[in-house]
């Protein structure tokens, strides 16, 4: 199955729509958000542009949402509601592939996540960074963001990824705003 995974949209309407036209053309069975979301019309809006290709999403938070009660309750009205991890680690099996989905805030954890190779690929985001490595034989994947910083850094391109679960693998996708 092809998923798409993105991370760290901070608010960033035209990103997100960009983003998402990719994972149509590439026809994604899943989407997967690893965290910092922010503001709840981001939940809205992203809703509205998959509003004619039903599509799962599934999503832990990030440290950077501004209030989790209202993300939760305008989630709740939406058309295709996201699944929300209600803790830290969102575990999914696709296949054969058992996938942690972690922000990735605190190192101990996420290194722990890797290490104990419980899972096939670990999900992370948080430093707007590229990842797309194997460690130990688990695939660590960190699609980068598509809000344009990292650190004091300026990203001048949005970074997302098309994961193949029959590979466990991925490619990782740059655009402009």
């Amino acid at each position: 199955m092809k998923i798409g995974v993105i991370s760290d949209t901070h608010d960033r309407l035209e990103s997100i729509k960009k983003a998402i036209d990719i994972f149509k053309k590439e026809r994604v069975g899943l989407i997967i958000h690893c965290g910092d979301w922010v503001s709840p019309y981001t939940l809205e809006y992203f809703d509205f542009v998959l509003k004619d290709y039903k599509i799962p999403v599934k999503s832990v938070f990030g440290n950077n949402e501004g209030d989790i009660k209202r993300l939760l309750e305008r989630n709740s009205k939406l058309t295709n509601p996201i699944e929300f991890a209600l803790k830290e680690v969102f575990e999914i099996k696709i296949g054969k592939r058992k996938i942690a989905v972690y922000h990735g805030q605190d190192n101990v954890i996420l290194n722990a996540l890797i290490k104990s190779k419980i899972y096939d690929s670990v999900f992370t985001g948080h430093t707007h960074i590229v990842k797309n490595i194997l460690i130990n034989n688990v695939f660590v994947l960190n699609p980068g963001s598509t809000c344009f910083a990292a650190d004091s850094r300026i990203i001048k391109d949005a970074s997302i990824a098309i994961y193949n679960s029959d590979s466990n693998s991925a490619k990782i996708i740059t655009f402009r705003q």
